[in-house]
This record gives structure tokens, C-alpha cells and sequence, in this order.
């Protein structure tokens, strides 16, 4: 029983890319993440105004572990300041995988420039683009009439993308409003319409305070939106002991409740995991999803290597 219900819902999601897009589809959801307040660059790409460091973030995330043709996700981002200057440039590099069946592998540039608009209170505007290489075996989801089924036609193209993001911020909080894949088209496929990919749109906040000498508290919030699909809201919250140890818990709708945890390693390397317990019915069969991210935070050159906290 157990089998057949994952295959069903295997064959579900498959289905999905033909059905939310045009005859042939490329409408699938882009990867969400748990640890998306350690990760910025890759929800919105002027997050690289935030901080004048170099930073090197890496992320691997096995969604709804024991079961077969889950989904899994590795990214890998680059991002810092222009020299003296007031705008930042980044580089992404994704994969993404579900099953056996679809996998896109892609990199992308990011470039973002920021100015002051009071005390030590920054917004900025970034924008983003890049290439992706997109594979679908369709023909081998599992169904013995899909490798017959013109509907369930295998894919193989390359894809565009263009995104923009901005963010409003200081030492003590920030807020942001992001669309990364905004304009997502298939380079190879004349039919495509505008109908083919609905851009998600990501509104995030998130504030820092102290509640002693020892203990931060900051809660985070990220909202998204898909045209046809009901929001998604992510409610997180962070607290920072003796400023080496983050320990957080977010609830995402209609979908997980996630447990956080980062340790400050060296002064410049972080390392943070979470786990997601699901709380739709795919909590049937399987068992959570697991995300791991690494960050390298570095001077740059000819600066003091002693550099400020950024909590954001």
C-alpha cells in the first residue's frame, strides 16, 4: 500500500509540471528552504548589500526522506562588496532533483547596489540572470502508458532567467520584497507562452533584539506567492546564545513544522541543520526532510580580518 501511495503521489507531481503550464509545460515550484535567513542570495538578489563581507554560502537539502523520487536540492553561493564601493555582485550555482525524472542544473549572477536613507539604514535593489539546463524523462514516471503518452513528452532545453529583489535594512532588522525567477523562459521551445511559468513572488522581514547579554532574539518571517495557488506563510524564531549558538523552530504552512540549529564555528565559518517534521498527509510515507548549510564569512582584501557581526 505504502508503494502504490508513493507512486501515486510521484506521478502527481510529475503531472503537475504538464498541467499548471501550457502544452509543454515548465511550471514546476521552485525549491523552498528551511534555513532561508542564513541563505539570502538565493530568495533575493540584493541580499548582497546586507553585509561588506565575502561570503561563501554552501546548502544541501533532502526533502521527505524514504520516500522514492523525493526531491533534493544543492546550491552553492558567492557573494561580496566591490571594493569601497556601495554595490555588491554574486554568483549562484543550483541543482535540483526530483526522482529520477527531472533534474535542472543552472548558474546564475547577481548585482546589487545600495544607498543610504538614514542613520546606518539602507535600501537596496538588486537584479539577477542566469542559465539553466533543464531535463525531463517524463517517459520513465513510472506509468507503463506514459512512454505512449505525447502529454508526457520528454524535455531537454535550455532555460533562462532573469529576477530582481529588494531590501530595506539596518544593524536591527530588515525587510525585503524578491521575485528570483521572474521571467523564466525556455530558450529552445518557440511555443512557450507567458502561461508556461508563474513567477513566485517572496515578501521576508525579520528584526534582531537583545533579551540579555547572552541571548538575541530575532524573528524572521517570509511570505510567498504563486498566482492560482493558495500563500505560503513561514513563521521563524531565532534566538543567539553567547553569540556562538542559534536555536530556532518555524512553522510553514500547510506544509512543516521545521527545528533550527547553527553554531558559530571559528569566527569566520557558521554551520547550521534543520529538520522539517511534515504536517500534510505526506507524513504517511516519509520521514522529514533534512538541509545542512555551511557559510564562509571573509575579509575582504586589505580590510581588518576582525569584522563586524552581521545577524542578518
Amino acid at each position: 500500500m505504502k508503494s502504490i501511495l508513493q507512486s501515486y503521489i510521484f506521478l502527481v507531481l510529475a503531472g503537475l509540471q504538464i498541467i499548471l503550464g501550457s502544452n509543454r509545460s515548465f511550471a514546476q515550484q521552485k525549491a523552498m528552504f528551511s534555513q532561508y535567513m542564513f541563505n539570502g542570495l538565493v530568495i533575493n538578489p540584493a541580499y548582497s548589500s546586507v553585509d561588506d563581507a565575502l561570503n561563501i554560502t554552501a546548502l544541501a537539502r533532502k526533502q521527505w526522506v524514504g520516500f522514492e523520487g523525493a526531491p533534493n536540492t544543492q546550491t552553492f553561493s558567492v557573494h561580496s562588496p566591490i571594493k569601497e564601493s556601495n554595490t555588491s555582485a554574486g554568483f549562484i550555482f543550483m541543482r535540483d532533483q526530483i526522482g529520477e525524472v527531472i533534474t535542472e542544473n543552472g548558474a546564475s549572477g547577481t548585482l546589487a547596489h545600495r544607498v543610504e536613507v538614514g542613520d546606518n539604514t539602507y535600501f537596496a535593489l538588486g537584479l539577477s540572470g542566469g542559465l539553466s539546463k533543464y531535463v525531463g524523462m517524463y517517459s520513465q514516471s513510472g506509468s507503463a502508458s506514459a512512454a505512449q503518452d505525447p502529454v508526457f513528452a520528454d524535455q531537454n532545453s535550455m532555460r533562462m532567467n532573469l529576477g530582481f529583489g529588494m531590501m530595506f535594512f539596518s544593524k536591527q532588522f530588515y525587510a525585503g520584497f524578491s521575485s528570483p525567477y521572474f521571467y523564466y523562459r525556455d530558450l529552445e521551445n518557440a511555443s512557450s507562452t507567458s502561461a508556461s511559468y508563474k513567477p513566485h513572488y517572496i515578501l521576508q522581514g525579520g528584526y534582531l533584539t537583545d533579551l540579555s547579554d547572552d541571548i538575541k532574539f530575532k524573528p524572521n518571517v517570509l511570505i510567498k506567492y504563486v498566482n492560482g495557488s493558495p500563500m505560503q506563510i513561514d513563521l521563524n524564531a531565532n534566538f543567539l546564545f553567547k553569540e556562538t549558538i542559534w536555536i530556532g523552530a518555524s512553522l510553514r504552512s500547510m506544509d512543516s513544522l521545521d527545528l533550527l540549529a547553527e553554531m558559530q564555528v571559528t569566527p569566520n565559518i557558521q554551520l547550521g541543520y534543520s529538520y522539517d517534521f511534515t504536517t500534510s498527509r505526506l507524513a504517511a510515507v516519509e520521514k522529514g526532510s533534512h538541509e545542512i548549510v555551511l557559510n564562509f564569512r571573509l575579509s575582504n582584501r586589505g580590510k581588518s580580518s576582525t569584522l563586524p557581526k552581521c545577524y542578518f
